[in-house]
């Protein structure tokens, strides 16, 4: 089989022997007991997924598998993956996740190429008394090869070319059309251990931040660096600069690896094969994406040798639960623009339960309904996803049940129907999200309760609650996407902006009747100074910095919307207010709300992010966006399909297809309704 992502009725299509695919995947998980397709429970599961019509699937494969400890070298299991589904279904195509990890032993073998960490010593993976995940250790602080470690880079891309050299001349071969480059913690391409501790103080990486620099005096940040920003929540760029200068580097370290790895696969398969990598996280990082998250998109995103970015679904209660979108962890508008396929991980529990930490499990009623908009959030803003298998308890078999296989036969035929059409959607307001920002601040959402928990992982999910069709994209994307359809911008976390940015906004987003939402500080940093003048300048207001409380509350006549500063770590004491324009706010609220019209626009400031649905309706409505529905329902809208998912029931009138549908809707209920037509597709 040939393989390749290309854009095919305005969408990033997967093409096996030049027949296009609709983008849905089965996959089996990296657990024991499921992890291998020719076992019977996986076998099972796969084939059911087979003859609901999924002729994709992913299958996990490790260095570990193949790469032993005397030099030898060993695909059979891999082949032997390939065979399992084969025998179902010899036309099926698979996708192998190839973790680059190398095994335990080369960690132990070469200690010094292994990742080391500010706050803690690294030590060897526990000798576990059962069998378990290759990965389980991987949030402890344990041996895993650092990321600027070159050993590494040649041993993994010298073991990686021999197994696609061997793997090419078996039979099996002709039925893998991609090949997923994984590694970090979980195979995500996070730093290891990032959520609780602070890499990477290894000689790897401290000669590589020397080069970086080209100064051979640089150090690694300490921990006082790390953590004791010198201006608030912001770091000051001049005396902070060695840390800014570190995340830089270890980001863009991380990233070159994919691209070193997609591209050994792509010069050495012989043929057309698909490449991709989980990268491009951006909602659910944990408050910590400077030291673990992904941060250097464009390398990504620009790379000719990346055909398609993954990511498990976003964890946001908010997002998760009933009532909340269920949206990618990425920023699809920006995948889109680069031609690049994004594809999530549909990994939530069914009511058959998880022993997976921080994933609801709802009865079987919501559970269906939770299982349809997953599947549709990512497909209706025009990409794809896959099935990630992780029960029950782990050994697959999550939607093993007569309700959840009647849906994932029917949505099939529907994106399906759907796919032949031209891809559309009538988004008339966008999201603009920084990665770079969060270099400039304290290192967590305990220090730091507005750039990422509110402004990314309360805000936009409210966002989505608002009844308006939505785009989102990355800051650094601005000047690639045709801002003529949007009738409302919204800047989240833009606290960081350069000159140019600032020019290009000012030249191209203030015009065209458009109304344009700044959060907090826009441009407080330029990355070599923190200035109010800045944000001043972009914004148009007269501004002032004003001392906080604990609990921050905005209250107008209509709404409200609050910021919580409680955290005994929080480092922010002071916000930017307006002194001038149209005040939104009553008498006896905090003063942090404000509007200016201009004759070609309008500007609004907020102190604070929007915490609820009711002030980016409010301001959506009054850009001229059009609202679908004006209950507080998650609403995505695009493929020629309306997926509303409300947390609590009761009538609705649906603005959609130039009529206004009356519904009574249930508690947790998702409905699928065709935009083109107004009719309901699918319902309870």
């Amino acid at each position: 089989m040939k393989a390749k992502i290309t854009i095919y009725n305005n969408r990033p299509t997967i093409f096996i022997d030049d027949i296009p695919m609709c983008p849905v995947i089965y996959a089996l998980t990296d657990c024991p007991g499921s992890r291998l397709s020719f076992e019977e429970v996986p076998n099972y599961n796969i084939n059911k997924f087979i003859k609901a019509g999924i002729k994709m699937v992913q299958l996990d494969i490790w260095l570990a598998d193949m790469w032993f400890e005397d030099g030898s070298f060993d695909i059979s299991l891999a082949k032997k993956q390939i065979d399992g589904v084969t025998k179902l279904d010899k036309n099926v195509a698979v996708f192998f996740r190839f973790h680059t990890t190398p095994p335990t032993w080369w960690h132990e073998r070469f200690e010094q190429e292994c990742v080391q960490y500010a706050d803690t010593p690294a030590t060897k993976e526990k000798d576990l008394p059962y069998i378990d995940r290759y990965l389980i250790q991987d949030q402890d602080p344990v041996l895993r090869h650092s990321f600027a470690s070159k050993k590494w880079l040649d041993d993994a891309s010298e073991m990686l070319i021999r197994f696609i050299e061997e793997f090419q001349l078996t039979p099996q071969s002709k039925n893998l059309i991609g090949i997923q480059v994984a590694t970090g913690l979980y195979g995500e391409n996070h730093y290891w251990a990032f959520m609780k501790h602070e890499p990477d103080t290894s000689l790897p990486m401290t000669k590589s931040f020397k080069q970086f620099l080209g100064d051979n005096q640089a150090n690694i940040p300490t921990m006082d660096e790390r953590f004791f920003p010198q201006d608030g929540i912001f770091r000051d760029p001049k005396s902070e600069s060695n840390y800014i200068d570190y995340c830089t580097c270890q980001h863009e370290i991380v990233a070159k690896s994919i691209v070193h790895f997609c591209k050994i696969i792509k010069d050495n398969w012989k043929g057309e094969i698909i490449t991709g990598a989980f990268y491009c996280y951006y909602v659910s990082l944990f408050g910590r994406a400077a030291t673990g998250g992904h941060l250097a998109e464009e390398i990504v995103l620009n790379s000719p040798y990346i055909d398609y970015i993954s990511a498990p679904q976003a964890y946001n209660r908010n997002l998760r639960n009933i009532g909340g979108a269920g949206v990618s962890r990425g920023l699809l508008e920006s995948v889109r623009i680069h031609d690049k396929l994004l594809l999530d991980e549909v990994d939530h529990p069914t009511h058959t339960g998880t022993i997976m930490a921080g994933m609801k499990t709802y009865p079987k009623y919501e559970s269906h309904q939770i299982l349809r908009r997953n599947i549709l959030s990512s497909y209706i803003s025009g990409m794809g996803f896959w099935y990630y298998d992780f029960g029950p308890y782990n050994n697959s078999g999550w939607w093993n049940d007569p309700l959840y296989m009647d849906e994932i036969i029917f949505l099939q035929q529907l994106m399906e129907d759907k796919y032949k059409l031209t891809y559309e959607n009538n988004s008339d307001v966008l999201l603009v999200f920084d990665s770079k920002v969060y270099k400039y601040m304290a290192n967590n959402e305990q220090q730091d309760p507005l750039t990422d928990k509110a402004c990314v992982n309360i805000s936009y999910p409210m966002a989505l609650r608002s009844g308006a069709s939505i785009d989102t994209i990355y800051l650094s994307d601005i000047e690639n996407i045709d801002l003529d359809k949007y009738k409302c911008i919204v800047f989240m976390n833009a606290f960081y902006l350069t000159d140019e940015q600032k020019q290009f906004i000012k030249s191209n987003v203030y015009k065209n009747k458009r109304s344009i939402v700044w959060f907090v500080a826009p441009g407080y940093t330029d990355g070599k100074q923190n200035n109010l003048s800045f944000v001043e300048n972009i914004t148009e207001f007269m501004l002032k910095k004003e001392k906080v409380t604990d609990n921050i509350t905005i209250k107008t006549n209509d709404y409200s919307y609050s910021l919580d500063n409680s955290h005994e770590k929080t480092l922010l004491e002071e916000l930017i207010v307006p002194t001038d324009g149209i005040s939104l706010v009553s008498d006896t609220s905090f003063k942090g709300f404000s509007k200016k019209e201009f004759d070609d626009y309008t500007t609004y400031f907020s102190s604070i992010p929007f915490t609820t649905p009711e002030p980016f309706r409010h301001v959506f409505a009054n850009s001229g966006a059009h609202i679908y529905n004006h209950h507080n329902d998650s609403l995505l809208e695009g493929s020629g399909l309306l997926l509303l998912h409300c947390e609590y029931g009761g009538e609705r009138i649906i603005y959609v297809a130039n009529k206004e549908i009356k519904l009574m809707i249930n508690d947790g209920e998702t409905i699928i309704i065709d935009s083109l037509t107004g009719y309901i597709l699918r319902r309870g």
